[in-house]
């Protein structure tokens, strides 16, 4: 990665629109490294309850653990692309939004599976990835709270994931294990509809957004962007 000072100006992370370089360097540093260790501790939790449903023989944990796949691609992607030129952010914004695209995709499809095939109820693995979703989900949402309000096609693809998993964890583990004494899929199948909406949403925000971005130009973005900040300064 280049040196901070080579991040452009065009990042509006969020707070003072007379912000100096020097301050735009530091904020990017402390993004960056955030979405440097989002990368690495979703992986391990992805990879270890994985493994774990493996060793329990459970379908549910194994699914589960799988699907941090698309969080662990969101943020690799963010922190490699991140501060080496805007053309570099904006092909990794509309990479993030195609993973989010695809993402919304598999759920429906995993939505119809469970109605044709309805998985056996498994409540013990229920109630250990719920806690776990719920814990990690909101733990990101508080390390990427700070640059919630950026349209950089990066931060944004990053802060709508975080988001979308805070909201769909947080439904998805609740009704889950309140339902898990009681053979039912339909819990599942409603957080599962959730989840495809708020991906396919965040999914055309973040190619509207980019699309704009190329119809105005580096210029005119710049100059958005520090008008922005004035405006929530």
């Amino acid at each position: 990665m280049p040196p901070a000072a080579d991040v452009p100006s065009l990042l509006d992370l969020g707070h003072n629109g007379a912000m100096e370089q020097a301050k735009q360097a530091a904020e990017a540093r402390i993004y960056h490294r955030t979405i440097m260790a989002i990368a690495a501790l979703v992986f391990v939790i992805g990879v270890g309850e994985t493994l774990y449903g493996f060793f329990l023989d459970s379908r549910f944990l194994v699914r589960d653990g799988m699907e941090w796949t698309y969080d662990v691609l969101i943020y690799a992607t963010a922190a490699a692309a991140f501060g080496r030129g805007l053309r570099a952010e904006r092909l990794a914004g509309f990479a993030l939004a195609l993973v989010l695209l695809g993402a919304g995709v598999v759920t429906i499809w995993q939505i119809w599976r469970t109605f044709v095939e309805p998985p056996e109820v498994e409540p013990f693995a229920i109630t250990v990835a719920g806690l776990l979703i719920i814990a990690e989900a909101w733990v990101l949402v508080a390390l990427l709270w700070r640059f919630r309000r950026s349209h950089h096609p990066v931060i944004e693809a990053t802060w709508l994931s975080a988001r979308n998993d805070a909201v769909t964890s947080t439904l998805y583990a609740l009704i889950m294990m309140a339902a898990r004494s009681e053979p039912m899929v339909w819990p599942q199948m409603v957080v599962d509809s959730i989840s495809a909406i708020l991906c396919l949403h965040a999914s055309s925000q973040i190619l509207r957004d980019l699309l704009r971005a190329e119809a105005r130009g580096p210029g005119e973005e710049a100059g958005r962007a520090m008008d922005e900040e004035g405006e929530r300064a």
